[in-house]
């Protein structure tokens, strides 16, 4: 019983270690396939995309918080759709970006 026990916590501790880690990967990989299109694998807007701000543009990046991330993402801005995410997806994303440079 006492090794059962054992091996949940573990299993526990590293579902809790992993999970930020898998949180970043999934802002990235959401990115890749619903931002990357206009604004670019690396955040320098596309063509398609000029009046946006760079993300890796290191004055936007003090403008940018999750909440301003989540009010585009999920109103729209200018020409850009509103996306479907979820909260968590969302607030992925928003990390990802916050980490572009």
């Amino acid at each position: 019983m006492k090794r059962v026990a054992c091996s949940i916590m573990i299993l526990a501790v590293a579902v809790l270690v992993a999970a930020p880690v898998l949180a970043a990967e999934d802002g990235a990989a959401l990115y890749k396939s619903k931002c990357a299109m206009c604004h670019g694998a690396d955040g320098m807007a596309k063509k398609m995309a000029e009046p946006s701000r760079n993300f890796n543009d290191p004055k936007f990046q003090g403008e940018m918080t999750k909440e301003s991330i989540t009010k585009v993402v999920t109103e729209g801005k200018g020409k850009m759709k509103p996306v479907k995410l979820t909260p968590e997806q969302i607030d992925a994303v928003a990390s990802h970006v916050k980490t572009m440079k």
